[in-house]
């Protein structure tokens, strides 16, 4: 029997005007931007066509929860019989809304202070993050323990067969890109992101989130209503350690590969990509290439994504 999951894009998949396609064809996405725009302190579509702002931590990680959003509702109202749901890195918050964890506004204001609070620890300390590949896992791993003597670097996202990605201070990073060249990785590519994510230089921040969820009952989570794979153990989410996930995924690895590896064992057949770009989609058909998988960015491929729901009997 087939068995849907829907995955969520996460941060590095943003590009310049997404989402405003959905705003501009339907009133529905207009309204949630306007709210967006209220709860979030600055104008959406004006960061969404601007190519600097759109790459910046403070706006990247609710507009791209937000495009996410606009996917899952249009996707939602077919009604699909949906068995489970995974996030990469941020898409993690994008699956807590699908699955009635947090609603629209409450989660804006927790991501918008998750990437507040991540912003401020990437000013404290120059961090840099690069994806390694075509070496194995405990390759990676044995680069990284060389240099932990010398302060904070780690694999950050377990990504695919032969692909990670390490993260940590700046002068670290590049010693290992060195290394890992020297023992034979295949390309060592450094990311565009602003901070050492996942890894203890994003503790402060963690903290912190932890503390303002706590101290505003507004942000109480509530019990999740499908399956959410998480990055921290690539386990189903247990309701009562919700905050335990929100505070550790941000200072451990992504075990996203991992997750994949869980759903197929848990009987997932077909998986849903929902958000910016197919980054996603192009990782599973690599980690697990028996799962079918499609993505849905721009609202021009919906009838596509529809059409394919169907045929698979995910819809009526």
């Amino acid at each position: 029997m087939n068995k849907l999951a829907i995955c969520f894009s996460g941060q590095g998949s943003q590009y310049q005007n997404m989402g405003l396609d959905y705003i501009e064809s339907l009133k529905t996405y207009e309204d949630m931007a306007n709210i967006a725009s209220n709860i979030l302190g600055f104008n959406v579509c004006d960061v969404l066509k601007d190519e600097k702002l759109i790459n910046q931590t403070k706006y990247t990680q609710p507009l791209v929860a937000l495009k996410s959003i606009f996917g899952y509702d249009m996707i939602s109202k077919l009604n699909p019989n949906v068995q489970a749901l995974l996030g990469f890195s941020l898409g993690e918050y994008s699956a807590y809304y699908a699955s009635k964890v947090f609603d629209f506004e409450q989660l804006l204001v927790i991501i918008a202070k998750r990437a507040e609070f991540m912003d401020q620890d990437a000013q404290k300390t120059k961090g840099l993050m690069a994806a390694v590949i075509g070496l194995e896992k405990d390759q990676v791993k044995s680069v990284c323990l060389s240099l932990q003597d010398q302060g904070v670097i780690d694999i950050a996202n377990d990504n695919s067969p032969n692909q990670y990605v390490i993260s940590g201070e700046e002068a670290l990073v590049l010693k290992a890109i060195s290394l890992l060249k020297e023992a034979g990785a295949r390309r060592v590519i450094e990311l565009k992101t602003s901070g050492a994510f996942h890894t203890n230089l994003m503790e402060s921040a963690s903290k912190k989130l932890i503390l303002e969820m706590n101290n505003n009952p507004k942000l109480t989570p509530s019990k999740s209503n499908i399956a959410i794979y998480m990055n921290l153990d690539a386990k189903v989410l247990n309701d009562e350690d919700i905050l335990k996930h929100i505070e550790k995924q941000m200072i451990n690895e992504v075990k996203f590969r991992e997750s994949i590896l869980n759903m197929k064992k848990d009987g997932i057949t077909h998986i849903l990509e929902i958000g910016p770009g197919k980054v996603l989609t192009n990782l599973i058909k690599k980690i697990e290439p028996e799962i079918e998988v499609i993505n849905f960015d721009q609202i021009e491929s919906y009838e596509t994504v529809k059409g394919w729901l169907k045929i698979h009997g995910f819809t009526k």
